[in-house]
């Protein structure tokens, strides 16, 4: 899918237009937390119709998938990610490719393999699939094995 413009929305009020994604995207996160509401981005599809996102401010959005299909990722040891749904998640073991790709909702592949665990509630899992999306959040296809850790300081 080819977009030919980005248009950034708050409350029926156009901020501003783009032609990159990135600076859209860039623009709409941080008038989100600056102003305490979400913003639109809207994706003007080549040849007619549009896609969008919504990025609240408090770092999560909704239907990036529509603008971005992300990229693989491998996460790197001890790094914590923002999930697209808020959480925050550490990374405490990469595992071997296993030559399984999992796809996303917008076609986005990834067979990336890796062990989280959530910041806060100290439950870990293996996440499969792990891609990443241009405002930096990430997802996966699903996860296996988790448990709550019972140790301090998780």
């Amino acid at each position: 899918m080819c977009f030919t413009r980005f248009t950034v929305i708050q409350n029926g009020w156009t901020i501003g237009g783009f032609t990159a994604k990135e600076m859209a995207v860039s623009t709409a996160k941080q008038h989100a937390v600056d102003t305490g509401k979400p913003v639109t981005v809207v994706a003007h599809v080549a040849g007619g119709g549009s896609r969008e996102a919504i990025f609240n401010s408090d770092g999560t959005n909704e239907k990036i998938w529509n603008i971005d299909k992300g990229r693989p990722l491998v996460p790197s040891f001890g790094q914590v990610y923002l999930n697209r749904g808020g959480g925050e998640y550490r990374c405490i073991d990469r595992r071997p490719m296993t030559g399984t790709t999992y796809y996303n909702q917008a076609g986005g592949s990834s067979d990336t393999i890796a062990r989280f665990r959530n910041v806060k509630s100290g439950w870990t899992f293996t996440a499969k699939g792990i891609i990443q999306y241009i405002d930096g959040t990430i997802e996966w296809d699903h996860s296996s094995d988790g448990y709550f850790n019972d140790k301090e300081g998780y």
